[in-house]
């Protein structure tokens, strides 16, 4: 059947799996293009109640990825991960104002180690890292604001924690919200990410 590996060809593949030939070896069909997108993007059920546009993920922009042959991946939400899924925090204290505490930055600063560790051994094996896509305009973990320098002050305190230690690491992609709370934010966002995935390599 046209496409299948025949018997002989299969064994000769598993055989340079076992003796730790190199997997540029194995015939398949990656793109090797790839975006790190923010948790709740596919799983909105992680959002802090009242904060969910969709009910389980934002399926146009996976829909994007999907037409153009980009992977995904997934990065932990930085609230959950800091504070619990009910983002306990002491009375009157905001969720912005739990994270940027020495204890909640350390939390996003391991958070994004951790991420970037994934991030460079994608980028190690071949692939390449088209953006890092981050969430609405007031989200204390991944909001995105920038300039020509790079993230500001007002965006989330684990894009900024990101950012800081892709550069650490000699990486410097775009970051953009995914700005689901309004239509047409989140419209102006898909097209940028739209145009991002279609641009012909430099």
């Amino acid at each position: 059947m046209a496409g299948q590996m025949s018997l002989p060809s299969l064994k000769s593949v598993i055989r340079k799996i076992r003796s730790g030939a190199t997997s540029a070896a194995l015939p398949d069909c990656r793109g090797g293009r790839f975006v790190a997108v923010i948790d709740c993007i596919l799983n909105q059920n992680v959002r802090d109640r009242g904060a969910a546009s969709f009910p389980g993920m934002n399926f146009e922009l996976l829909q994007l990825c999907h037409e153009q042959g980009v992977g995904v991946m997934q990065m932990p939400c930085p609230e959950v991960l800091a504070l619990g899924f009910e983002r306990k925090r002491p009375a009157g204290t905001t969720i912005r104002q739990a994270l940027d505490t020495e204890a909640g930055r350390r939390s996003c600063s391991d958070l994004a180690a951790s991420v970037a560790e994934r991030i460079q051994a994608a980028l190690a094996e071949g692939s390449r890292l088209l953006a890092v896509l981050g969430g609405n305009p007031l989200s204390p973990g991944c909001a995105v604001h920038d300039d020509e320098r790079g993230l500001l002050l007002e965006s989330g305190i684990f894009m900024q924690e990101l950012q800081r230690e892709l550069r650490l690491r000699g990486i410097d992609v775009p970051f953009r919200g995914m700005r689901d709370a309004s239509p047409e934010m989140l419209a102006e966002d898909l097209q940028w990410f739209r145009n991002l995935l279609t641009a012909k390599p430099a």
